[in-house]
């Protein structure tokens, strides 16, 4: 017999569940900062001393390529990010947390932090430590051809 999670008997069920009860944690400080998930995602990836190109920034936030450039262009407009050309191909555009971006991620990055401290009490140690090994290892599974 499967496993039920909240009346969810698949894999993937239970990790859109787990998903969406994670993100509540986060909903009030994402909301009040005007942010989608996608671009928490997106600003958490970033740095404000190197850049990374486009594709290399939608990999880390694990969004197809035309939503990150579209988060982008949002966080852009909104003076979060920057865009500049390589200095080795100016072709290439490189991407990364403004003053303003660095400030907001520390704010959102307090609140992810607190409520990573309270899921971790509410698990327990040993079990919060189980759970990222676990998630890492269905993160790095190969994927059936």
């Amino acid at each position: 017999m499967a496993t039920s999670v909240s009346g969810i008997y698949t894999l993937h069920g239970a990790l859109r569940a787990a998903e969406r009860s994670w993100l509540v944690q986060l909903e009030a400080s994402l909301c009040a900062r005007r942010l989608t998930a996608d671009q928490w995602s997106m600003l958490s990836n970033l740095s404000a001393d190197t850049g990374i190109t486009m594709s290399e920034l939608a990999a880390r936030a694990q969004l197809a390529p035309s939503s990150a450039t579209r988060h982008a262009d949002c966080l852009a407009e909104r003076g979060l990010i920057f865009r500049i050309a390589a200095a080795d191909d100016r072709r290439r555009i490189l991407i990364g947390l403004s003053r303003r971006g660095v400030d907001l991620v520390a704010e959102v990055r307090t609140e992810e932090m607190r409520a990573e401290s309270e899921l971790r009490r509410h698990l327990g140690g040993p079990d919060y430590l189980e759970l990222m090994r676990l998630l890492e290892r269905v993160a790095e599974a190969p994927l059936p051809d």
